[in-house]
Order: structure tokens, then sequence, then C-alpha cells
């Protein structure tokens, strides 16, 4: 059972996680759809950078509870 500074921490970073992946996702999108339209794709190293916030925020999401836990621990 989290207590609720854990459970605060856990749906802030979860909230901040979500943003990152949304971010990167629409950082992403023009090219993808340029890239499904055929077109060659002019940069594929800035494609992997715009991915980097999206990849991010996916990490932070998986370890979400962990942090929230580790930041928490001295609170309660």
């Amino acid at each position: 059972m989290l207590n609720p500074y854990a459970k605060a921490a856990l749906f802030v970073l979860r909230l901040a996680a979500c943003g990152l992946i949304i971010l990167g996702g629409g950082l992403c999108a023009p090219d993808v759809y340029l890239y499904l339209s055929h077109r060659p794709a002019a940069r594929p190293a800035a494609l992997a950078l715009k991915a980097v916030p999206a990849l991010a925020g996916a990490a932070l999401y998986a370890r979400s509870k962990a942090v929230a836990l580790r930041l928490t621990k001295d609170l309660d």
C-alpha cells in the first residue's frame, strides 16, 4: 500500500512520462508520415534524436513506482 506522498509522486512522475511520450510522438509524426508516403528520409539521425523524449518517457513510466518510493521513503 502506498502512502499519500508516494501516490502524489507517482501521479506526477506518470504525468511527466506521458507528456514526454506525447511530445516525442508529436516530434516524430511529420517525419513518419513522410516516410510512409515513400519519400526518402532526409535525415535519419534527426529522426532518431526526435525519438529521445519518447524513449525517456517510456523509461520513466516503467520505473515510476520505484522512483516514487525512493523519493518519498523519508516522508512517512
